[in-house]
């Protein structure tokens, strides 16, 4: 027969009172709300970053679309004045598309034409048609053999007014600044005023230096390419422009620049017609000066450098040394994202307290009073019942039960302590009586 194993039964855990099974209650409930509340500070973390990436790539994209708009509305000047330098080359390189006699006939119409503005007495009607012409006072008159060549374009110039009202002005300019044409027409008197000097001689260098000739010719643009000036105020409507010019050449030979001015009124229009979702644009030049700005309120953006980390985002203005920055800054950027998500982070914050609070008032109204009432029952033992503790009203009738149950318990350990001490005391009597029984027999044997 085997013999028995000599090994002590391992001894059993102590079972957990009802005020530990309350301590890890509670501490479930706060792990488990604690679980809630970090899956939804992740959750929402994720939807920020997603909703911020969206956002950035949505203004990105909306910078592109008011890229191709003011992409647009700088090609029509700049194609306009290409457009006008087609026709002068054409008709300078084939003398026989011009009409040689238009001029002279132009002049017959005069009322005792001036010398530095040679149409400006003409009919009002054929002055509208035909624009003006202003020369200095001290040129020759070889330019008549010249006025033919730009004239070419007048239709074109007549039919870009026409149709764009962000134009201002459509010129020819002389390479060697003896003379120009301007369409709509401009008044020898509205020159001399808009200028603030007294006679055509001192006016056309201010008109030719603001358009920028010098930057269109052979010494600064060897390319031959249009060019675009710095913004000015045109000193005839008093609205900022900015002016483009497209050399004009015979050859080799620079003989002038079609032109045209360009409201930068129209760029603000644009950009305030495309409203952004958030953060600001604004059309610059090279040297940082504000063309036209996204808010109805003139302002100046933040210094550069115009990169990404820093909020920027910049785009290349087809044709043009201009760029449309826009800035939007993280704390812009962050705010919008929050805007977005607020009412998605409300109701998942409102569910995440509506869970608390529920599992809180299931906790008051069932599971912590069932661990009250067996800690209740657990420590109602002995000569002293403590009173049952405030509980909800489904749970009182336990409660009573169990405190009854405790009082007939301790009544009947108390009777039992009572008939047991009466018992005893008996039996210490009885005792006594058959002591002295059994003395009183063992007296006569000794006698």
């Amino acid at each position: 027969m085997a013999a028995m194993p000599n090994t002590a039964p391992a001894p059993e855990a102590p079972a957990l009172n009802a005020r530990g099974l309350t301590r890890k209650h509670h501490l479930s409930l706060v792990l488990v709300l604690g679980g809630l509340a970090l899956v939804l500070l992740l959750g929402s973390w994720s939807l920020y970053s997603r909703q911020k990436a969206a956002l950035t790539w949505a203004l990105s994209a909306q910078g592109e679309q008011l890229q191709l708009a003011l992409n647009d509305t700088l090609d029509a000047a700049r194609l306009h004045a290409m457009g006008m330098r087609q026709s002068a080359e054409r008709n300078l390189r084939q003398p026989l598309f011009n009409d040689s006699s238009l001029a002279e006939r132009l002049e017959r119409r005069n009322l005792a034409p001036l010398r530095d503005a040679p149409w400006d007495r003409m009919p009002q009607d054929l002055a509208k048609d035909m624009g003006a012409v202003h020369t200095y006072p001290a040129a020759s008159g070889d330019y008549r053999r010249e006025l033919n060549a730009p004239l070419g374009a007048l239709g074109q110039a007549v039919a870009a007014h026409s149709q764009q009202q962000r134009l201002a002005w459509s010129y020819f300019f002389d390479a060697q600044k003896r003379w120009r044409w301007v369409y709509p027409a401009q008044a020898r008197d509205e020159v001399l005023i808009a200028t603030g000097k007294a006679d055509m001689g001192a006016a056309l260098p201010v008109l030719w230096d603001a358009a920028g000739l010098d930057a269109a010719g052979p010494a600064r643009n060897p390319q031959k390419e249009p060019v675009w000036s710095a913004p000015h105020t045109d000193p005839f409507k008093k609205i900022t422009v900015v002016s483009t010019l497209a050399p004009v050449y015979v050859g080799e030979a620079f003989v002038g620049a079609m032109g045209t001015d360009l409201s930068l009124e129209a760029l603000g229009t644009v950009m305030q017609q495309r409203p952004l979702a958030m953060g600001q644009a604004w059309v610059i030049d090279k040297e940082g000066r504000v063309l036209a700005s996204s808010d109805t309120k003139a302002s100046t953006p933040p210094s550069g450098p115009y990169t990404t980390e820093a909020g920027w985002l910049r785009y290349v203005l087809r044709g043009s040394p201009f760029s449309l920055v826009i800035y939007a800054p993280s704390s812009v950027v962050a705010g919008h994202t929050l805007g977005k998500l607020m009412p998605m982070l409300v109701t998942g914050l409102l569910g995440l307290l509506a869970a608390a609070g529920t599992a809180l008032w299931l906790s008051r109204q069932f599971t912590l009073p069932a661990l009250q009432l067996a800690d209740y029952v657990q420590n109602a033992e002995g000569p002293n019942i403590k009173r049952p503790p405030k509980v909800p009203a489904l749970w009182k009738p336990w409660f009573d039960r169990a405190a009854r149950a405790a009082l007939d318990r301790r009544d009947q350990v108390m009777h039992h302590h009572q008939r047991s001490s009466q018992l005893e005391k008996q039996i210490i009597q009885l005792e006594a009586q058959l002591r002295a029984r059994d003395n009183k027999g063992q007296q006569p044997h000794s006698e």
